[in-house]
């Protein structure tokens, strides 16, 4: 299997390091732990959301390889993803985010069932579900409120 890389992927680990190494020379704290981080700051959440597009993408090459392992490592990481997302908008009280979150993680859960069970059709069915409801999020443009 050919494994392909996005732009962001390639040079994501510079990110890494500059962000957890650099600060701890300078005697700043401790970054924290991402689930915090989604909470706490919009840039996190921003970033959490660029990886979860990056999974969207590494489950969809999933699908076309027909590579349960690597689905289900993609909706797992989308489920948390969501879940992350939940925990950001109810921490800023939007209930329209917190909605649509959840119900993009139930769709998140559903798929990745659907993966460990190896039905990829089901998988894929309850994915696009998923992508509907970000889709609807994102027109709402909840980042400016």
């Amino acid at each position: 299997m050919n494994r392909r890389f996005t732009f962001r992927q390639l040079f994501q680990p510079v990110g890494v390091f500059t962000m957890t190494l650099v600060p701890a020379l300078y005697g700043a704290a401790a970054p924290l732990p991402l689930a915090q981080a989604v909470l706490a700051d919009a840039a996190a959440h921003t970033q959490m959301m660029n990886d979860a597009s990056d999974a969207q993408e590494d489950f969809r090459f999933a699908l076309t390889d027909k590579d349960q392992k690597a689905a289900v490592e993609a909706l797992t990481k989308l489920e948390r993803y969501m879940g992350q997302t939940e925990a950001y908008w109810s921490a800023k009280k939007q209930a329209d985010g917190v909605t649509l979150s959840r119900e993009a993680r139930a769709s998140a859960s559903q798929s990745l069932t659907a993966a460990k069970a190896n039905n990829l059709t089901a998988a894929k069915d309850a994915f696009d579900r998923m992508g509907v409801t970000c889709n609807s999020c994102h027109d709402l443009h909840l980042e400016k409120r």
